[in-house]
């Protein structure tokens, strides 16, 4: 017998409004997928290049939105979860390198994030002690996911989108002319391409909202209850708005780091650094502007702690049972779900590693190698849907068009060369 789905069954939306009252899984998506380094690489973008490169988010979103939609509508296409349907593409090979990935992935994510989030706790609530803080910041997400359904962690969700939306778009609208260097991030609105900067445009492209999000959304979209292509519509009106919130998130913290570090030459290189930024608005605009950056910077990492870990355990889960069970992986009572044991597992894996990590420090080898098999996942991933999303066993109504082979070629085309520049980095690493 399959596992349940938290969600009950449910039939597309036949009005706009009522689409937009039941978007839910796009906000997930959205807060898993912008985290602390996504704060660093907006900041640090308007500190050296004021607005001129706000473009180039809009870019790299319109090309996961794309390869997001592409996923889904393969999702949509069968009652299988989206590894399985990967199967059809050199059956269990790729789920057993995203395996690889994921443990890796799952090895160094959570002793940072959960660490970022008691910094920010001690910050509000000092006195605080790092430990107990780091604990209970660990154990409330591992909890919530392992006892709570899908619908609660939406919930939960929902609520820090409202604080960090509301938080940032305040922080943006706070900074404009009141900013250190105002006067210099009003002359960068112009769209531009600096000079010397190809290889940070194209970084910066690549740079917010990861792989494992984009896959993990298919889940959440299982547990909502939206199969079958009768739903293509909402799960697109969904993506949108997630990819409108990630948009806003890096406009606004790009309109932050032009107004207030532009003049200086500041440059944000570490996520304890986003800390002085806070201090500088503290100083300049007021201890309420000082709090709810933090409150903000909050929302921001301990969403992707939830987030990240059910991402993290979907996608890590689904490529051990895919990988364990290949070809009977969707025998009735191996359906993959948040009750599933490799689910469970997966939160195991990823409690535990935050504990070891964070008391023994990152291993630099493995760290540079799960630097280069990652950059592996997103080519792969593209070249995966432009093979499957055009044969003729995919039902017509779901089969890549022009325009989604277009933009899967480009993302194939960015990605690619991402990797090749990471390999690189790897190589000289190891060396």
């Amino acid at each position: 017998m399959p596992h349940p789905t938290s969600a009950q069954p449910a039939t597309p939306p036949a009005t706009a409004a009522r689409a937009l009252r039941m978007i839910g899984p796009g906000i997930v998506l959205a807060l898993a997928s912008v985290g602390a380094s996504d704060m660093v690489t907006t900041l640090n973008s308007g500190a050296q290049y004021g607005m001129a490169l706000v473009w180039v988010f809009v870019v790299g979103l319109i090309l996961k939105y794309a390869l997001n939609e592409s996923i889904v509508r393969l999702q949509l296409s069968g009652d299988k979860s989206f590894l399985s349907h990967l199967t059809q593409f050199g059956g269990r090979t790729f789920p057993a390198i995203l395996l690889v990935a994921e443990l890796l992935i799952g090895l160094f994510f959570g002793a940072g994030v959960c660490s970022i989030s008691t910094l920010i706790l001690m910050a509000l609530f000092p006195g605080l002690p790092f430990g107990i803080t780091f604990a209970a910041v660990l154990a409330s997400a591992v909890v919530m996911l392992w006892i709570g359904h899908y619908s609660l962690v939406e919930k939960v969700m929902v609520g820090f989108a409202v604080l960090m939306f509301f938080g940032i778009v305040y922080l943006a609208v706070a900074s404009v002319g009141a900013g250190d260097s105002a006067v210099q991030a009003s002359q960068t609105l112009v769209p531009v391409l600096p000079a010397h900067s190809l290889i940070t445009v194209l970084s910066l492209v690549g740079g917010v909202g990861g792989a494992t999000g984009i896959m993990a959304y298919t889940y959440f979209v299982r547990e909502k209850g939206w199969t079958g292509r009768t739903w293509r519509t909402m799960v697109r009106t969904d993506l949108a708005v997630s990819y409108l919130l990630i948009g806003i998130f890096a406009v606004a913290m790009t309109v932050v780091g032009a107004f207030w570090l532009l003049a200086g030459e500041h440059k944000i290189t570490s996520n304890s650094a986003v800390f002085d930024v806070g201090q500088i608005l503290g100083r300049q605009v007021g201890p309420v502007a000082h709090a709810l950056f933090l409150l903000s910077f909050f929302a921001v990492t301990y969403s992707s702690v939830l987030g990240g870990f059910q991402g993290i355990a979907y996608v890590t889960g689904d490529c051990l049972r895919v990988v364990r069970r290949y070809p009977h992986q969707d025998d009735p009572g191996h359906d993959m779900s948040a009750k599933a044991p490799e689910f469970r597992a997966a939160l195991v894996w990823l409690a535990v590693c935050s504990v070891l990590i964070l008391q023994t420090g990152k291993p630099v080898t493995l760290v540079l190698v799960y630097a280069a098999i990652s950059s592996f996942v997103l080519p792969i991933l593209s070249t995966a849907l432009l093979v499957i999303m055009n044969r003729a066993s995919t039902p017509a109504e779901l089969r890549n068009g022009w325009l989604s082979n277009a933009l899967l070629v480009a993302c194939l085309t960015l990605f690619g060369f991402l990797c090749l520049l990471q390999l690189q980095e790897t190589i000289a690493g190891l060396a």
